[in-house]
């Protein structure tokens, strides 16, 4: 079993590599292409600190024109070392390349591929054991993620979206993000903002408080309407990025609030969930209808004990003193866990909308969210057993200590 794991790791490692080489290859000769450079990249060659980049060109000023752009190449890879070096008639551009995560999210998917239905993966415990949540308890049936700037939260609802869609269908789940972090206008994309082409979702990305409060208001009819009919499926899973920004920045906040109290108090029974990050844990935003309706807490680094507290409803966790980006704690009925999250990388991110969307099947069972009108007319409403509203499984957190040592 071992061995098959390790030929199974190196042949996805293979795989993402060379498809992380195929897109920089990419990028690289679009830059070259803006500044009129007639060069191109003829092959590539992975180091152990570094990616080298073989550039064939005929022409003798070339060299001073690389020379030019570098900073914009490497700025386009992501890099911020690099160098320029003339080899056989051509150039090399070596990039420095960047430390790997310390948990991969694909890599850890290749260690537990039988997962139960709409269980997701965490991360990597200090024993080095997934960490997982599953999403069928009703008593587990909310998240909230609390952490300062660079404690990874956004992050973390990266992975959380991904590791989702990967192992679901999307007749068996939908998602929404509402992302609070960004400015709200036009332009102001954040590092969610991929997700929008995931087949899962409901609609992309919302930004601007209106849309984010009419898209509430939407899950809040939807939730009304399938307690009517009995109904909880498909699922849905709402994703919701600093919420205390959110509110805060939204004219009508007692709206919105109000919205997100019903879906956490009467979600669960009809198949829709919510996944919460904030930086201000401690905020009177959160009432007490809120804090009592999320029992999962993940915790990452916070300023100080009090806010630590407010964070992870119990004290002394010590999350003070943790390291951020990814270093968390999960907090289920008193009981902690310490895990690294699971990371991952904007190549990583392309190779799977790549795969979902190539082997995504046609016709799709589940409809988008109307984007201009969210609430359902009498019509919708008659017809959306026909139509399969599309929205997600019951969320409930289960640490599961019980996998074997990867």
């Amino acid at each position: 079993m071992t061995s098959e794991r390790g030929n199974w790791q190196k042949m996805l490692q293979e795989r993402r590599l060379q498809h992380q080489l195929e897109i920089q290859s990419r990028q690289i000769e679009s830059v070259l292409s803006q500044h009129d450079v007639s060069a191109r990249v003829a092959g590539g060659y992975v180091q152990p600190r570094s990616i080298r980049f073989d550039l064939s060109s005929h022409l003798e000023t070339g060299l001073e024109k690389l020379r030019h752009i570098k900073q914009e190449l490497l700025s386009t890879l992501g890099a911020t070392e690099g160098d320029l070096i003339p080899h056989l008639g051509g150039w090399q551009l070596h990039v420095t390349r960047p430390e790997e995560p310390p948990v991969s999210l694909f890599d850890l998917l290749s260690l537990v591929p039988d997962l139960e239905p709409m269980t997701i993966l965490l991360g990597l415990d200090d024993n080095g054991r997934p960490v997982l949540v599953e999403l069928a308890d009703h008593t587990l049936s909310h998240m909230l993620i609390a952490g300062t700037a660079g404690a990874g939260k956004s992050t973390l609802l990266r992975t959380i979206a991904l590791s989702l869609a990967l192992t679901h269908r999307q007749s068996q789940l939908q998602l929404a993000i509402l992302d609070g972090s960004a400015n709200g206008v036009a332009g102001s994309y954040t590092s969610l903002e991929p997700l929008s082409y995931l087949p899962h979702m409901l609609a992309a990305v919302t930004y601007s408080p209106d849309e984010c409060r009419e898209l509430v208001h939407f899950l809040v009819g939807e939730c009304t309407y399938r307690q009517e009919q009995q109904m909880d499926t498909p699922k849905i899973v709402v994703l919701i990025d600093e919420v205390v920004h959110l509110l805060n920045k939204t004219a009508a906040h007692h709206e919105l609030s109000e919205g997100i109290i019903r879906l956490l108090q009467r979600g669960p029974d009809v198949g829709i969930h919510l996944v919460m990050t904030t930086d201000q844990p401690e905020s009177a935003r959160l009432t007490n209808a809120w804090r009592t309706n999320l029992p999962v807490r993940l915790v990452g680094k916070v300023a100080d004990e009090r806010i630590a507290a407010a964070a992870a409803s119990i004290g002394a966790t010590q999350a003070e003193y943790l390291l951020g980006s990814g270093d968390f704690l999960a907090i289920v009925d008193e009981q902690m866990v310490h895990f690294q999250a699971a990371f991952v990388g904007d190549y990583d991110l392309h190779l799977t909308l790549e795969t979902l969307h190539r082997s995504r099947p046609q016709p799709l069972v589940a409809q988008p969210v109307p984007t201009q009108k969210l609430a359902p007319t009498p019509l919708e409403k008659q017809t959306s057993e026909a139509r399969s509203f599309s929205i997600m499984d019951t969320v409930s957190v289960q640490i599961d200590e019980a996998v074997e040592d990867a």
